[in-house]
């Protein structure tokens, strides 16, 4: 077995490679697919899921604690500057690649960690399955600012139910934080349109921003692998799947 040890010249991106985090939908010279999609929490005009070639499992990056400290310090490398501190006293991780990722940052900003319990509702078959978020094991001072930790930020659908829950406790988000942000249109900050926060600049802070697009099913770019069934709705339990996929076509 070999362990992920990061050295002084990794990349993130190459540490997230050698631990197998990345999926990257093959295709061929004219572009068909010979992989499968995969599912994106967020969903479109018809509350299907939306859909995409790109998968970051930053499951697989939890299996080493090294590179997760490697993230932690990249995120906070890009918060703090000679003439910047720290702005909030809680960091508050999403699960689960949120949650791992978030102990790791708090440790090294040494500030206070908590975070939320993933609790499954009834999904349709055929779809993601869906969670919400409990923070009631944890008390909250009113007014406490947090940094908010996911593992991926996407299109920030689930990052507005995540803000209508942490709005209950009293605290309140200063930042998002993520391991990688691929959103295609939060680049550094994002602004709700609804909710307590409708309107409110939160900044991103973000250890890899590389965005991709996603796609609703009906899309013309994606519509006949759909047609086909060419989708794999539980990535992370057939993650081997995908990767046999990206090694057949190279």
């Amino acid at each position: 077995m070999t362990i992920i040890t990061p050295s002084g010249g990794d990349s993130l991106e190459e540490l997230a490679k050698a631990c197998n985090a990345l999926y990257l939908c093959p295709k061929d010279a004219d572009g068909k697919r010979l992989g499968p999609l995969v599912p994106y929490a967020g969903k479109g005009p018809d509350g299907k899921n939306l859909v995409g070639d790109v998968y970051f499992n930053f499951r697989r990056i939890e299996e080493y604690p090294l590179v997760v400290e490697s993230f932690a310090e990249q995120l906070l490398s890009k918060l703090l500057s000679p003439t910047r501190e720290l702005t909030f006293d809680t960091v508050c991780g999403i699960p689960h690649g949120g949650r791992t990722l978030g102990q790791a940052f708090a440790r090294v900003a040494k500030r206070r960690f908590v975070y939320a319990d993933k609790v499954p509702i009834p999904t349709e078959s055929g779809k993601k399955q869906e969670y919400v978020w409990d923070l009631s094991q944890f008390s909250f001072e009113q007014g406490e600012s947090l940094l908010v930790m996911e593992d991926v930020i996407n299109n920030l659908q689930n990052t507005d139910k995540t803000l209508e829950e942490i709005a209950k406790t009293g605290a309140t988000v200063v930042y998002l934080g993520a391991g990688l942000n691929r959103s295609p249109f939060a680049d550094k900050s994002y602004t709700p349109k609804t909710g307590l926060y409708a309107n409110h600049v939160l900044p991103i802070v973000c250890a890899i921003r590389n965005p991709f697009p996603e796609y609703t099913q009906d899309d013309p770019a994606v519509s006949e692998d759909i047609a086909k069934g060419n989708i794999e709705w539980e990535v992370k339990k057939n993650w081997r799947r995908l990767v046999q996929a990206m090694n057949r076509a190279s």
